[in-house]
């Protein structure tokens, strides 16, 4: 058995966005789903334990399981970031030149050519008031309208992973400050299966030729292969845990130190977890510091060897 292996990753993240890979989306995935409490967040630890091969002998035949899986890290060749904006006006018309503008400003100072940006329009909402009827002895309130809402995403493709911060930076400064999430894109998905299976079948084979050398018979009357495949994107593989240092408020407060700050997520915070690699027979790419796209694939087979007289 190979030693336990645990790795414990601290990476400094930006506080407009949580991490490139994920995004506010992420983060409000993890807090539906897992409770905040500091007990709840433990590091996690993956035992490294070898692959098995089983094998099974009866009396009336003999069958071999043969079973090797990969897996490869992959850098993505395009990133697309979403990034939300809402615009509140009195008037229909007001509100839509000023989220129009704000999206113009945005675009020409980040420079983003109009084929790699795209406007989702989400919503147009009218906001109401309760007012107080103005009838005598009535004590009823009815709504009264006093403007509308007007919700955007931005769509930016781009391929050059550190413009993320420029973008962000450039948004905050037309008043964008929702980073929804990230896209990673893998144009080519078959050219890395192929090359995973390949790598599996090489390595399969070569356990065929070394149980040769220790006498065991791969004749068989029939064989049979069962093959899967699957790709993990880094925003499925953000784990959250509890920061153990302090907040410091200090360049809040100014000179006024009575202030009391109450920031409920001060301690909640999330990181890249990608897949652990012990499962696996084959890895390409370990090595890589940026989340990847994980792409992994299990080759198995099935040897019925000639029933013995």
């Amino acid at each position: 058995m190979k030693n336990a292996l645990i790795v414990v990753i601290i990476a400094a993240i930006s506080s407009s966005v949580f991490a490139q890979g994920a995004g506010n989306w992420a983060y409000q995935s993890k807090s539906k789903s897992e409770s905040f409490l500091e007990e709840d967040y433990k590091i996690p630890v993956f035992e490294q334990t070898n692959s098995y091969y089983g094998y099974n002998y009866t009396s009336n035949d003999t069958v071999i399981y043969l079973d090797v899986k990969a897996l490869m890290n992959v850098k993505p060749d395009t990133y697309i970031l979403i990034v939300g904006l809402s615009q509140i006006s009195e008037n229909l018309e007001t509100c839509f030149d000023l989220i129009d503008q704000r999206i113009a400003n945005f675009t020409s100072d980040a420079e983003i050519n109009k084929d790699n940006l795209y406007v989702d329009f989400i919503s147009q909402t009218p906001i109401f008031a309760r007012e107080r009827e103005k009838k005598i002895f009535s004590k009823k309130y009815v709504e009264v309208p006093k403007g509308f809402e007007i919700k955007k995403n931005l769509h930016i493709r781009y391929t050059d992973g550190q413009l993320a911060d420029k973008y962000i930076k450039l948004a905050a400064k037309n008043e964008i400050y929702d980073i929804i999430r990230v896209d990673y894109i893998v144009n080519d998905h078959k050219s890395i299966y192929d090359n995973l299976r390949e790598q599996c079948i090489n390595l399969l084979n070569q356990y065929v030729v070394d149980y040769k050398k220790m006498g065991v018979d791969f004749v068989a009357d029939f064989t049979s292969m069962e093959e899967t495949n699957s790709c993990t994107y880094p925003i499925a593989r953000y784990s959250s845990f509890t920061s153990y240092m302090p907040t410091n408020y200090a360049p809040l407060m100014g000179s006024d130190m009575e202030i009391n700050f109450v920031n409920p997520n001060e301690r909640i915070n999330i990181f890249y977890n990608k897949l652990p690699y012990n499962e696996y027979d084959i890895i390409i790419n370990p090595d890589v510091v940026e989340p990847a796209i994980q792409f992994s694939q299990s080759v198995k087979i099935k040897f019925v060897l000639k029933k013995k007289q």
